[in-house]
């Protein structure tokens, strides 16, 4: 009889915990953590979303290009506009909203170097740069993937906020994104290099409006070489420099190409960040 009244307890208590479990997996659940979530740091969810924004009028910047110009010009400025607003939250988070306690000089000036060299600080010139500029594939890719890449980021930490397997199918796809970070941010970072050659083209073509754009992104590129945090950037100068004269040097190679590429590989070191000129 004690035998039988305990399997009893037993089999209710595991029927109780079983509808609790229920109960906290259910969607209206769900919903309500992650709502909990979005609230706990309302600026870092304002940043996100402005991210997810960017990552969607990228994708459609990308499927309209081929059959509606206008429409593929204002996904375009969206992303634009979007990337700054972004990176300028993330600029505010990394360096605070208050200056230096001591006003003096010196302290000013290494407030002002942290902050010129935080990798948000550079994207936000990226946005200003490309702000109203002709739409561009390889322009719109570099702030897509990359708010592709956070974004993912942000909606898995939020949905790790589910008990249930309500949003399992999208976590398994956003986690595939993650596990390819690293291959993203080298395409990132190789983007963001072509795009120099790129600009000098359309300035000389009459496709760019100014000549303030390539000068301001030779500042950027140089800014995204130097990054504390970034070091993706150096990475793909050294290896397409490697590419480069391995394919020149070959036997194939005429002797008139082979020279001036090496000459250009010279000015581009001679304008590079001492820090390159170091590491050689």
């Amino acid at each position: 009889k004690q035998w039988y009244q305990r399997r009893v307890r037993e089999m209710e208590g595991s029927q109780t915990q079983t509808e609790q479990q229920e109960q906290q997996a259910t969607p209206g659940n769900d919903i309500a953590h992650i709502k909990g979530y979005l609230m706990k740091d309302p600026k870092t969810t304002l940043m996100n979303v402005a991210r997810v924004f960017v990552a969607v009028n990228g994708l459609l910047f990308g499927v309209t290009s081929f059959f509606h110009p206008a429409m593929a010009y204002s996904a375009f400025q969206r992303v634009i506009m979007g990337f700054g607003f972004a990176s300028l939250l993330r600029l505010s988070q990394r360096i605070g909203t208050t200056t230096p306690a001591d006003m003096s000089w010196g302290s000013l000036k290494q407030y002002m170097m942290s902050t010129v060299l935080e990798d948000s600080a550079h994207y936000v010139l990226f946005a200003f740069n490309f702000y109203g500029y002709k739409p561009t594939t390889i322009v719109g890719m570099v702030p897509t993937l990359y708010c592709i890449m956070q974004g993912s980021s942000f909606i898995i930490n939020m949905l790790q906020e589910c008990n249930g397997g309500t949003f399992a199918a999208v976590k398994t796809q956003l986690e595939k994104v993650r596990e390819n970070q690293q291959k993203l941010l080298r395409v990132v970072a190789t983007g963001e290099i072509f795009i120099m050659p790129l600009v000098i083209l359309q300035l000389f073509t009459g496709q760019s409006g100014s000549i303030l754009t390539p000068l301001v992104y030779y500042q950027f590129l140089m800014l995204r070489y130097m990054s504390r945090r970034n070091p993706y950037v150096r990475s793909a100068f050294t290896e397409l420099r490697l590419a480069i004269v391995q394919l020149v040097y070959k036997p194939a190679c005429p002797g008139i190409i082979r020279n001036v590429v090496m000459k250009v590989i010279s000015l581009i070191e001679r304008l590079s960040p001492m820090a390159y000129q170091q590491a050689q």
